[in-house]
């Protein structure tokens, strides 16, 4: 468990990183940069971190608890999401469009890449459960 929580983090570093780098490039291009730009890089790297801990633990339980851990891990997710823009839009209402196309643009990419590590993890699990 240990060397897959290695590669998928690892993976999701040079993710974040590469999202970190080309948006600050092309803010910078539109002169649209604000100053918690790289908290949207680190924000997402917690959350995934987080959950891939949480999927790979609930990878081990059987199918519902693995399915009620999913699930608990999306709600989660989804409010700290919530409540990280309502924050952001009460308190800081810096460049708030791009703050928002910025933060929707990094969550689109991680909500693939999530995708992809569950459906490789799944596919782990099935292959094990079948030998």
């Amino acid at each position: 468990m240990k060397e897959k929580l290695r590669k998928h983090i690892f993976q999701l570093t040079l993710l974040m990183t590469a999202c970190l780098i080309v948006g600050f490039v092309i803010l910078k291009i539109v002169q649209c940069y604000f100053f918690l730009y790289p908290y949207i890089s680190v924000f997402f790297f917690l959350l995934g971190s987080i959950s891939i801990f949480s999927m790979l633990n609930a990878t081990t339980k059987e199918n519902r608890k693995y399915f009620n851990a999913f699930m608990i891990i999306k709600m989660i997710k989804l409010f700290s999401i919530l409540i990280l823009l309502i924050l952001y839009a009460m308190f800081v209402k810096e460049n708030i469009i791009s703050f928002l196309f910025t933060f929707f643009a990094y969550y689109l990419v991680y909500s693939i890449f999530e995708a992809y590590i569950s459906m490789k993890l799944n596919k782990n699990e099935n292959e094990i459960s079948q030998k």
